[in-house]
């Protein structure tokens, strides 16, 4: 199924501009064991994003995703409190950065050093 985790490619997690990857193998190895927990598979968003790619997305500036560290993503059926509950559950996602975006309807999980809790609502960032 995947050359990275059970579940999950590489391809998954290429820039959708360049097709180049750099990425920690902590984000794969956390995602899978949540996909093991919710028994439903785990749609790939965003992955590493290139400059090019990041700043044509609305990116930050230092996006995680530039560093191969983070990951956007979805499960069907699951709203993105579940979803980011089941981040919480990873205890690499759990020290590092979790963000709730429910008018798109993903969550954004990343295992930089140090935890970190936002949603962003009619496009505004609340810490928590």
């Amino acid at each position: 199924m995947g050359d990275l985790t059970a579940n999950f490619s590489s391809k998954e997690f290429e820039c959708k501009h360049c097709d180049q990857l750099v990425l920690s193998p902590l984000v794969p190895n956390a995602l899978q064991a949540m996909r093991e927990r919710a028994g439903k598979p785990i749609t790939i968003n965003s992955g590493y994003r290139c400059p090019i790619h990041n700043k044509a997305v609305g990116g930050a500036p230092m996006s995680k995703h530039l560093k191969g560290i983070a990951v956007d993503f979805k499960i069907a059926g699951y709203s993105v409190f579940e979803m980011a509950a089941l981040a919480e559950s990873s205890l690499d996602f759990r020290n590092g950065g979790i963000g709730i975006y429910p008018e798109q309807g993903f969550v954004h999980a990343d295992v930089r050093s140090g935890p970190l809790r936002w949603i962003q609502l009619k496009g505004k960032y609340y810490y928590f």
